[in-house]
């Protein structure tokens, strides 16, 4: 039956509320949903809403709830049975450090998933055999497969599949390619471009799939997977429980080469080359096994590939780092003649290392390391208010005000304004409609004195079970069936009950841990599929200064959005707002190009029934509006230029400066890169022979046509 609730009045929209709300009513549901455990749910949340939950006793309650729905059973089958034991001990009191003591993992795939993969299955099985390599030929050319081989001797041949459907993991870009290879050696991937070029094919890249905006292959074309078929379809994700091989000998694509020596009158740096189907929870194992070197920011994913991080031109977080483009001293990529190329002039690479795929296919990168430091993790979890405070008070909704002094403000804006200035990385966090944010920024040290791995295994297990439960809730007709805001308490319960501090732990916690498993503090993300919009907003002087950032745009962007969620009650933001202080970048493309000053890196996150209820490209292009300034016309009028989307998040369905946001990056906020951007590929081509023609031919796509090529 229906619930038998009002319209939510958005001036009581608070996490006590809402849990009191879903308290009251959710047992209205109990007739249509036998299968979900609401008494354990109602136990569960009446815990939380007063404070007396420990973050094992909830998502242990969490799994109890839902573990008897076919999305859960469905899900539980795909486990392994050394992981559904730790389930099993877990749900039934046994503690997380406890249960991973016994620890491995190998994803059962699903009925579904078994079907679709019958046919790959056994071509795998004849791809392993170099005994079977005339068979294979045989059974290939008999189902009309491209033989395209590995090697020189053409005795290994390349994985090659007929028009498997592809789907990025956001799910909003499907496309069925004609051709998808998965390559493991250099000569194989010049194979692949010469094919294209015999059969006037495109060829785009893909890691784990995790960019939102269509980068990818198309329809009929070429897609090269950096990753096996499987690890990049399946969820969850065993990545973050399995330690894996940071390099893999017979794969020249997942290779990790630490330079000799230090740079020269460098001695904190060293150069490494990274092979670009190596994924970050590869580098991050490799690094903290060395405890040697490291990378000095990162994104947070560890289910992503360096090309897939290089490519878009991905970034960390911290004022004083640039993109992760920045990072890269020279990069290898075979060419539009199927050449095996590289390339290490500065002067070049501020095209090359961040051009989306366009000059070829990159095989490598070399990237600059710092000599390993330790983060000094003090994550907090202020009142909403005081974390970021707002230009005005009446700027905080109703629902979310405190009585707090104007010390207590002015406090807070000063520290606020020295975390996002001068800490080594700063990054902040909102769950939707709660009353305290979570703020996660830190600096480092050379003292390794008390370091330890962060998360801790027990902890690593609990977040990765927290994003499979997530996924599963997310993916159940009972959580579909809620009103949105009670989407978000839920997620956002489970959510900040993993994050430190917890209810029973010192309030000021201090970790010391590896730089990787700082940027790396999420594991698991993989298991739950989000939508994403994010903007890079410049950082201005303030006001009588050069070189003093003003960060009175970011309280205002910040803010913004959380009045635009109040604004609508359909809550169309279910999961996260996330800001990341950062510096700018010389690459030519990066949206955070000229940003001398720095960089507010914002973005709004969502659960797909968001996107299913018809809620969400309306509020993106609400909160695009606000913080690019525009003139409130609803069609991205008056935006400011420099306001730039990520390029691999959700951009491509807005509507910026009155136009398609394809035309209107091109045309405006792009259109001095973009001709710098062609002149250095152009300088490239002349110096290669090949030209501009060539790469718009051999590698791009219906959206680099009209942004590059238009």
């Amino acid at each position: 039956m229906p619930l038998d609730i009002a319209a939510p009045d958005t001036s009581k929209l608070n996490n006590h509320f809402i849990l009191k709300e879903i308290i009251d009513h959710v047992y209205e549901l109990g007739n249509d949903f036998p299968n979900v455990n609401l008494e354990e749910l109602i136990h569960q949340l009446t815990q939380v809403n007063s404070h007396k939950c420990d973050p094992e006793v909830q998502l242990r309650g969490f799994l109890k709830v839902f573990q008897n729905t076919p999305m859960y059973r469905e899900e539980y089958l795909k486990l392994d049975n050394t992981t559904k034991r730790q389930l099993h001990d877990f749900i039934n009191g046994g503690s997380a450090a406890n249960v991973v003591q016994e620890q491995s993992f190998a994803l059962h795939p699903s009925p579904a998933a078994k079907h679709h993969f019958r046919f790959l299955d056994s071509l795998q099985k004849l791809f392993a055999s170099t005994d079977n390599i005339h068979s294979l030929e045989k059974s290939l050319k008999a189902a009309k497969v491209p033989l395209i081989y590995e090697n020189e001797a053409r005795s290994e041949l390349m994985e090659v599949y007929l028009n498997v459907p592809f789907v990025n993991w956001g799910q909003s870009v499907h496309n069925v390619p004609s051709i998808t290879v998965v390559p493991t050696k250099v000569i194989g991937i010049q194979n692949v471009v010469l094919y294209a070029k015999e059969h006037k094919l495109r060829i785009r890249c893909s890691g784990y799939r995790h960019s939102w905006s269509p980068l990818f292959s198309e329809d009929g074309q070429i897609l090269v997977s950096l990753l096996n078929l499987k690890q990049v379809t399946e969820i969850p994700d065993p990545t973050s429980l399995e330690p894996t091989p940071a390099s893999e000998k017979n794969n020249e694509l997942k290779s990790i080469e630490l330079a000799p020596s230090t740079l020269q009158g460098l001695p904190e740096k060293r150069l490494v080359r990274v092979g670009v189907s190596v994924t970050n929870e590869e580098f991050r194992w490799w690094a903290v096994a060395n405890n040697a070197w490291s990378l000095p920011m990162d994104v947070i994913l560890v289910e992503v590939t360096i090309g897939g991080v290089n490519g878009p031109i991905c970034h960390g977080a911290g004022r004083r780092h640039q993109t992760m483009s920045d990072l890269v001293r020279m990069i290898e990529y075979v060419d539009a003649n199927g050449v095996h190329q590289q390339l290490s002039d500065p002067k070049l690479l501020k095209a090359a290392a961040g051009c989306f795929g366009l000059l070829g296919i990159v095989t490598h990168v070399t990237l600059e390391l710092d000599a390993m430091t330790y983060a000094v993790l003090k994550p907090r979890k202020p009142d909403i208010s005081l974390a970021i405070p707002p230009l005005s008070l009446n700027d905080i909704p109703v629902a979310l005000q405190k009585d707090f002094t104007d010390k207590q403000y002015t406090d807070a804006l000063a520290d606020f304004e020295d975390r996002a200035c001068n800490h080594y990385y700063s990054e902040w966090f909102w769950f939707t409609y709660q009353r305290t944010a979570w703020v996660n920024t830190w600096n480092n040290t050379t003292n390794s004195t008390g370091v330890v791995d962060y998360p801790s295994p027990g902890g690593v297990w609990m977040q990765w079970i927290e994003g499979w439960i997530g996924g599963i809730i997310a993916s159940t007709e009972f959580f579909q069936a809620l009103p949105g805001h009670w989407q978000a308490q839920l997620l956002a319960t489970l959510g900040m009950a993993v994050l430190p501090p917890t209810v029973f732990e010192d309030p000021n916690p201090e970790i010391i841990t590896y730089m990787p498993d700082a940027l790396h503090f999420r594991r698991g993300i993989q298991n739950t599929r989000v939508r994403d919009m994010e903007f890079q907003i410049p950082l201005p002087a303030k006001a009588g200064t050069v070189d003093v950032p003003d960060f009175d745009s970011v309280r205002r962007a910040w803010w913004d959005v959380i009045n635009l969620v109040y604004a609508d009650p359909s809550c169309p933001m279910r999961l996260t707002l996330e800001l990341r202080i950062m510096g700018g970048s010389d690459t030519l493309m990066a949206p955070q190009r000229g940003n001398d000053l720095g960089t507010a890196s914002i973005e709004v996150l969502t659960v797909p029934d968001a996107v299913s209820d018809g809620e969400w490209q309306g509020f993106c292009q609400k909160v695009y509006e606000k913080w690019a300034g525009c003139s409130g016309a609803g069609d991205g009028v008056g935006a400011n230029s420099r306001v730039r989307p990520h390029w691999a998040k959700e951009w491509v369905d807005l509507r910026m400066g009155g136009t398609d946001a394809k035309v209107y990056l091109r045309d405006v906020a792009y259109k001095d890169e973009i001709r710098m951007f062609k002149d250095v590929l152009a300088e490239i081509g002349q110096k290669q022979s090949w030209a501009l023609g060539d790469l718009k031919e051999r590698f791009s796509n219906a959206t680099w046509d009209t942004i590059v090529f238009g």
